[in-house]
């Protein structure tokens, strides 16, 4: 320890994930301080980064300045040959993953550090053990049930040794960086001059029980590059969509499908599919009943966050599987969840449109949930988190 203050040190880029990471810590330098943590943010991987009392080092910034590629990381190469060198100077060095996924590791890195902690982890270890078809567990599952092949294999995989598990916990998921700006330009500002435009956790919400239009509403890219993952997309708003052409009083938007009844003209959905300004955008949500929010490179998104926000009932597959930090996504509680296989999701969607009191039970406690979680008591939680996340295993 120098001068009774541990020196945390995290090597990080400008990468607008890392820039959600990396939030609370920025917010809550003052609180890290009074509880006897100086933290500093590097941008390369110095000698003056590497010496410090808690080194750490976020997974995709690691690799990109290390220019590291490799699937399964190497004695010898430069992943594992920075640690070896911070070995010498950090008195503890943490793991960050950062993947999207709660699936996606690099265990092969756990004899070189002292703890692995990942944004989402699965519940069961033993699941660790054992390779997942496109890496996810999700993917796994698209593939057995649909046979959803995809054109490269996923071979990023190195089982979690069970004397190692001690080393493995949660850190804290994107829902505690700037949701409300995500996107914007305010954004990008944070990310490269996060001084002057700090975090800001004073969220105007929508009420969930204000006058609300439009039945359900879905905007995402689908065309991505794993078919495992695009299927999962592409086949809610394929689902999405029969729904609406069989429910023909109902409203909504699904990709660039817009569905509005003969009784209500729906002045806030645009005319055609394209483009939607920021503006427009949020005047929808703001406008939405339910918000499907499909999986992606991983469970969690910045949609999920914006349900909240914006008041609308957020619409899930079931999470289960997985444990995260804020812990605030409790089905059947603040969202409401799906079967991987879609076969309910008619049944939910027509149940909650049905059910307003319902559906407005689950919208207002995720909202109370996700505000609670980024509030000053929800700050004083990240820190006594944080603090008892990187005690090192005895």
């Amino acid at each position: 320890m120098r001068n009774n203050v541990k020196q945390i040190h995290f090597l990080a880029n400008r990468d607008q994930i890392i820039n959600y990471t990396l939030a609370p810590i920025r917010a809550n330098r003052a609180r890290l301080r009074d509880r006897g943590f100086e933290i500093k943010i590097f941008y390369k991987p110095s000698d003056a980064c590497l010496d410090c009392d808690i080194l750490c080092l976020i997974s995709k910034p690691t690799y990109k300045l290390t220019g590291d590629k490799s699937p399964i990381f190497q004695d010898g190469g430069p992943i594992i040959e920075l640690l070896k060198k911070a070995r010498s100077t950090a008195d503890t060095i943490i793991w960050m993953d950062d993947s999207d996924s709660s699936s996606v590791t690099h265990f092969e890195l756990l004899p070189y550090i002292d703890l692995y902690l990942k944004k989402q982890l699965l519940v069961n270890n033993d699941l660790y053990r054992k390779p997942f078809y496109g890496g996810r567990i999700f993917t796994d599952y698209y593939s057995n049930e649909f046979g959803i092949e995809d054109d490269e294999p996923f071979i990023q995989f190195y089982p979690l040794q069970e004397e190692a598990e001690h080393k493995l916990r949660v850190s804290w998921n994107i829902g505690l960086g700037d949701m409300f700006s995500a996107f914007s330009l305010k954004n990008y500002a944070q990310r490269f001059v996060p001084d002057i435009v700090p975090v800001n956790y004073s969220v105007n919400t929508t009420n969930p029980e204000n006058e609300r239009t439009i039945d359900a509403f879905l905007r995402t890219s689908a065309n991505l590059s794993r078919k495992t993952i695009a299927f999962h997309r592409q086949e809610i708003i394929r689902r999405l969509n029969l729904y609406f052409e069989k429910h023909v009083n109902r409203t909504g938007m699904v990709g660039d499908a817009i569905y509005k009844s003969a009784s209500n003209n729906l002045s806030c959905l645009p005319e055609k599919g394209g483009h939607l300004a920021m503006k427009t955008y949020r005047d929808i949500m703001a406008h939405t009943r339910i918000v499907p929010s499909p999986f992606g490179w991983g469970e969690l998104g910045v949609r999920d966050y914006e349900a909240f926000i914006f008041g609308g009932l957020l619409l899930k597959p079931d999470m289960s599987h997985m444990k995260t930090w804020p812990d605030i996504f409790i089905p059947d509680e603040t969202y409401k969840s799906i079967q991987w296989g879609f076969d309910d999701l008619e049944f939910v969607v027509e149940e909650m449109l049905e059910n307003s009191t319902e559906r407005l039970r689950i919208a207002k406690n995720g909202q109370e949930a996700y505000m609670d979680s980024i509030s000053q008591a929800g700050m004083e939680k990240f820190c006594d988190w944080f603090t008892s996340q990187i005690d090192t295993p005895s």
